[in-house]
This record gives structure tokens, sequence and C-alpha cells, in this order.
């Protein structure tokens, strides 16, 4: 019986001090969590592991999360995750018919961006542009045949259009009663140039007579088939020379301040940019509904991810993630990372401590088997 009781006894105070040896252990990890003094004579063991060694913790947690976990490599792997890809896209998709519901200008889509549009500001934008294109097409085509832009767009009917609005043209000027004055001014001067001949003509037929009768037989003849003929013939004629010419055959004209200036109003004055601006931008949307989705979204959804990919040791680089994890580990306050710890192990803590009275508690067994056989 006796030795019962010593045995119970030791194996009792073994595992009492082991576990209450573990438990403090594990306590001195984290407390105290600044050293301790007494006079100027420090306390052993204080601060604890774990507050004494925070700048290094902090530094090694840096490296970790750097190394091994927020890495380039993971970063890119996920940005070309296609799940991903469809996530976005998916919101990108419900977004975009949330916004079609809706009615809004380009002007109060520019106004929510804090963006300011001023129609006379945006027309001349437009015209410079439009300018400065037409310059540089000049520029770049100096020497090209003038039929390389315009043989195709003009056809043999726009030809004998041109031939038939010059034929009718020339039919209402002269059929004018100042293209009569003009014609019998001209005989007169003409008359009086040839001396007796001269007059002797006009002896015979008046200047107003000659000048009915020419201005008939001209108009007579283009009313011809024949007169058709010979203009359409001389407009193809000249249309065929002109485009033999090189595109630099009218630089001069466009190389002009006036000639640009005009352009530039011309462009200004036809431009609606103020109905571009009230009109909802739904309006210019919705026809293209499923060309933006099935098309243009997945493109931009993929140049993103593509970008982003690209990006990433840049953006890790200006982040500086590794001092940003030291910063913050260095700022937490201990109780603060005690609390996180625990929060994770503790429950493995709580089976160091009873692994320390269990073993406590065998020594404490083994211990007083030998005090009694000895």
């Amino acid at each position: 019986m006796e030795n019962l009781i010593i045995i119970l006894v030791m194996v009792a105070v073994g595992s009492f001090i082991g576990g209450l040896t573990n438990s403090i252990a594990i306590k001195m990890l984290f407390r105290p969590y600044e050293a301790k003094y007494i006079g100027k004579w420090k306390v052993p063991f204080t601060p604890g592991v774990i507050p004494k060694r925070r700048d290094q913790l902090a530094i090694q947690l840096g490296q970790l999360v750097v190394n091994h976990l927020l890495t380039i490599d993971s970063i890119q792997l996920k940005l070309q995750d296609r799940s991903l890809h469809q996530q976005l896209r998916k919101k990108l998709e419900k977004e975009f018919d949330v916004f079609l519901t809706q009615t809004t200008s380009l002007q109060q889509l520019a106004e929510k961006f804090q963006m300011k549009l001023d129609a006379n500001q945006l027309k001349e934008n437009i015209a410079e542009k439009i300018v400065e294109q037409i310059n540089h097409f000049f520029n770049q085509n100096k020497q090209t045949p003038i039929k390389q832009w315009l043989e195709q767009a003009v056809t043999e009917k726009d030809i004998e259009k041109v031939a038939i609005l010059i034929r009718d043209k020339g039919i209402e000027l002269l059929n004018k009663e100042e293209t009569s004055e003009k014609i019998e001014i001209v005989i007169q001067q003409y008359a009086q140039s040839r001396g007796f001949l001269g007059n002797m003509i006009l002896s015979m037929f008046s200047s107003d007579e000659l000048a009915l009768k020419i201005q008939r037989l001209v108009i007579d003849y283009l009313r011809s088939e024949d007169g058709y003929k010979w203009l359409s013939r001389a407009v193809q004629e000249e249309w065929s020379n002109l485009l033999e010419q090189e595109v630099q055959l009218i630089e001069p004209v466009l190389e002009k301040q006036e000639t640009q200036q005009l352009v530039r109003e011309i462009i200004q004055q036809h431009i609606p940019v103020e109905d571009w601006l009230t009109k909802p931008v739904q309006e210019l949307l919705i026809p293209f509904t499923s060309q933006i989705k099935e098309k243009i979204m997945p493109l931009a959804v993929n140049q993103l991810f593509a970008k982003l990919a690209d990006s990433i040791p840049g953006i890790l680089k200006e982040l500086e993630v590794e001092k940003m994890v030291e910063k913050q580990v260095t700022s937490f306050p201990t109780s603060r990372i005690e609390e996180i710890i625990l929060s994770i192990s503790r429950k493995e803590f709580k089976l160091i401590t009873y692994l320390g009275a269990l073993l406590g508690g065998l020594i404490g067994f083994i211990q007083a088997l030998i005090f009694i056989v000895i």
C-alpha cells in the first residue's frame, strides 16, 4: 500500500511539474511583452522570445511572403486562370446590360468622370486632326499617280453625268440675256478691229442679229448628239490626263493657309458635335451589343490580364511587399501577434502542455519504481 502511494504521489508531482513547465515555456514565447528590470539589473528571459525577436520575425515573414507565398510566378499563373477571366467577363456583361437600360449622354458621362467636353473645342480638334491627316497623306503620296486613288472610284457613268452637267450648265449660261449682250460686244469689237471689212459685215447684219444667231447655233450644237459626243469625249480626255498626273499637282493649293482654313471651317460647320454630346450613348451601343459581348469584351479581358501579368514584376517592385510586411509586423502590438498565433495553434499548445504532463508523470512513475527497488 505504501509503495502505491509513493507511485501515485511521484506520478502526480511529475505530471504537474511537466505540464507546468511546458505551459510556462509556451507563455515565455510571448511574455513578458517588455524587458523587466530590478534596479539596473535586467531580469533574465525578458522580454519573451517572440517580442525579443520581433524585428527578425518581421524580416523573415517578409522574405517568406515574397519568396514563397506572393511570388511573381504564382500571381502570373493565377492571372492565366480561365475561370478568373470568365468571372470578370460575366461581371462586365452584367454591368454593360445595366448600363444599356439607362439613358446617359456623352456629356453626362464625361461629367461623371469629371471631364469637360466643349463642343466648339471638339470641333476645332477634329478639324485640326483631319487637316493633319490630309497633309500627311499628301506628303506620303506626292509622286503617286492620281489614278491610283480615283480611277476605281469614278466610273464612266460618272464621267457621262459630268458631261451632261457641263452641257446643261453651258446651255443655261448661253440662254441668259447677259450672254447675248457679251457676244454682241465681242462681235462689235471684232468688226471694228477689221476696219472696212468689219463695217461692211455690220452693215449687212446687225451685231444683235449675229449674236443671236451665234448663240442659237452653239446651243443647238450642244443639244445635238454630235455636240454631246464631242463634249463627252473632251471631258473623258481631260479626266484621263488628270489621272496620269501625280498627287503633288494639287499640293500647292492644299498647302495654302487659306485652303486649310477653309477646310477647317467646312468641317466645323458640318460636324454635328452638339448632337453627339446630347445623344444617349446607349443608342449608339445597342446595335453592337452582340459584337461587344462576343468579341470586344473577351478580347479586352484577355488583353487586361496579359498586361497585368507582364506588369507584375514592376508592380511588386514598386509595392515593396517585403518591406510592407516587415513594417506591418513590426507595428503589430505583441499582444496582437500572440492572439494571431494562438488562434492558429491553441489546440497544439494545449497538446504540448498535456504531453509535458504525460512525460512528467511517466518520469515520476519510473523514478518511483527505482526508489522502491533500491
